[in-house]
């Protein structure tokens, strides 16, 4: 099962778990990461392509793993597995924290997660050591989704989440994943269902909702004042049409696994991390005195609104997560 490409020549390496070519290149590897890529995490600059990948972001991307990590919950995709069966290659483009990834690996599919932030995939690594993930099963790889250094068709099912819009010409990764997915294979998507809330949920989950848009709307309105409040560039609408353009549902795999079906609570401490640590897109590009004067006064503006200890305002989740497949067009 040969899927790796050579970064230097382009020939396909032999095996599934990424070794030397025989053109002399030596594939190195960081904290468990292989290095398919000497870009840099973030390119914003110039007229060739840009990406915003999240290597100031880290942790900080999932405050619900930052701020409690001895109670995570992974979805197990045993109904995905099942149906795609356990032969099959998965592609995580723009892995991350490794959440997918590790479960995808967990419920039996071989997985390769690629990023094109070292941190994120330093911190997945160990997240899935934390797992017992066996190494053959699930292997990180630090590539630029537009240069996907895998051999044509030889992957069965790519997810993407989260990752589209970090770039600005998403069209050209949609035509990496065309390339290395196989004609038969899938694009997964995560679905989410709803399992209903009480009035008293309900009523908790306005207030937080009211709450984290007034907050993030006054932050966001004094970063605006001094000169940052446009993206460096915008493509989600894009994204959304090149899948939309390439691909068509085919079918829902509901109940992978359970992230929130417990009527979990939700504090606006974590809704409200990614802001205050700037943990998303063009916000890592925000100066930190702009930003960290920016968030002084938001704290404060937060604290006269609504009470000091705003942060413990809480909402509730009570959903279950599924898996949308799409085949090409």
């Amino acid at each position: 099962m040969n899927i790796f490409k050579c970064p230097k020549c382009g020939k396909v390496l032999e095996g599934l778990i990424p070794s030397d070519c025989v053109c002399g290149f030596k594939l190195s590897v960081v904290n468990g990461v292989y290095q398919f890529t000497e870009d840099e995490p973030i390119s914003v600059d110039g007229d060739g392509l840009k990406w915003l990948g999240y290597e100031y972001v880290g942790e900080n991307y999932r405050p619900e793993y930052y701020y409690d990590k001895d109670n995570e919950k992974l979805g197990n995709y045993v109904n995905l597995a099942e149906f795609l069966g356990n032969d099959k290659i998965i592609l995580d483009v723009g892995a991350g924290l490794g959440e997918c990834a590790i479960s995808l690996s967990m419920s039996g599919l071989k997985t390769i997660a690629a990023d094109i932030s070292q941190v994120m995939l330093e911190a997945a690594a160990k997240r899935a050591q934390k797992h017992h993930v066996p190494n053959e099963q699930l292997i990180f790889t630090r590539m630029n989704g537009y240069k996907l250094e895998l051999a044509d068709n030889s992957i069965d099912a790519v997810t993407a989440t989260d990752v589209l819009h970090q770039v600005d010409r998403p069209e050209l990764m949609i035509d990496e994943i065309l390339r290395v997915l196989k004609p038969e294979g899938y694009l997964l998507k995560y679905g989410v269902k709803s399992l209903g809330f009480t009035e008293e949920q309900q009523a908790a989950n306005s207030r937080y909702n009211e709450a984290q848009k007034d907050i993030q709307d006054f932050y966001q309105k004094l970063i605006s004042e001094a000169g940052y409040g446009e993206p460096v560039f915008s493509s989600a609408e894009k994204a959304d049409e090149c899948v939309n353009k390439n691909f068509v549902e085919y079918k829902s795999i509901d109940d992978t696994g359970a992230f929130w079906a417990d009527n979990r609570e939700w504090p606006l401490k974590w809704g409200l991390h990614k802001t205050k640590t700037k943990a998303a897109g063009s916000k890592q590009l925000i100066p930190d005195k702009i930003h960290n004067d920016a968030w002084a006064k938001t704290d404060e503006y937060a604290k006269s609104k609504y009470v000091e200890n705003y942060e413990n305002i809480s909402r509730f989740y009570n959903q279950t997560s599924g898996m949308i497949l799409y085949k090409r067009k």
